[in-house]
């Protein structure tokens, strides 16, 4: 695979453990600002031998900005699909991001564990298109476990409890929970330990397994 750096890009991203990389022609990867980091085990349980996935379809585009993405998730766009992780933002390990129209999540997101984030049925009841882009805003909390269903706006501050399959769109600063999901209350703020501490835990990860880059990549 013929690969060239985008001349836009002003970042780059480390990768670590097992890196499964598909990218179709004109797919693009664009680290815009600083370091991001693929593959990296947030959690201690998570097997060292676990497979992180990274999948572009033609003319795709995945735009990271300074973000983490655990060891063993799995990222797929589809043809011309594009993805959004924003500064700051960290997907913990298992979880999925598969989109096929459009999947943004703003900065300073903590998605936890085996989370799965879709922008397509695959299949309805009547013809398709049947996919609706999804938009995750800024500084919101997703419990582990969590599904986002296709043509969902998560608003910014809000958190979504652990096991929720969220299929509406909720305003800022909602907590949402339930299956279906519903909000149980607003006007909410949350934090957590490495929101509250100095050091973050990719910072007590850099020094594991050998890494490698990828900057601006093109297929």
């Amino acid at each position: 695979m013929a690969r060239r750096y985008s001349e836009s890009s002003q970042g780059r991203i480390i990768c670590r453990g097992r890196i499964q990389l598909s990218m179709a022609g004109n797919a693009v990867i664009s680290p815009t600002k600083g370091e991001s980091f693929l593959g990296i085990p947030l959690f201690a349980g998570t097997p060292r031998t676990a497979t992180t996935v990274l999948s572009l379809g033609t003319r795709a585009e995945l735009t990271v900005t300074e973000a983490t993405i655990g060891r063993g998730c799995s990222l797929v766009l589809g043809p011309n699909a594009v993805c959004h992780i924003g500064r700051g933002t960290y997907v913990a390990d298992g979880s999925r991001i598969w989109a096929t129209s459009s999947i943004s999540l703003g900065s300073r997101c903590a998605v936890s564990f085996g989370v799965t984030v879709l922008d397509d049925d695959g299949h309805g009841f009547g013809p398709p298109p049947y996919s609706k882009p999804v938009t995750i805003g800024d500084d919101v909390w997703i419990g582990c476990n969590v599904t986002i269903l296709k043509g969902v706006t998560i608003g910014a501050g809000s958190a979504i409890a652990a096991g929720t399959v969220v299929n509406k769109s909720c305003p800022p600063r909602s907590l949402v929970a339930g299956v279906p999901g519903k909000i149980i209350r607003t006007d909410i703020r949350w934090t957590d330990s490495v929101r509250a501490s100095t050091t973050a835990p990719i910072e007590q990860q850099r020094s594991q397994d050998a890494p490698f880059e990828v900057a601006g990549l093109k297929s």
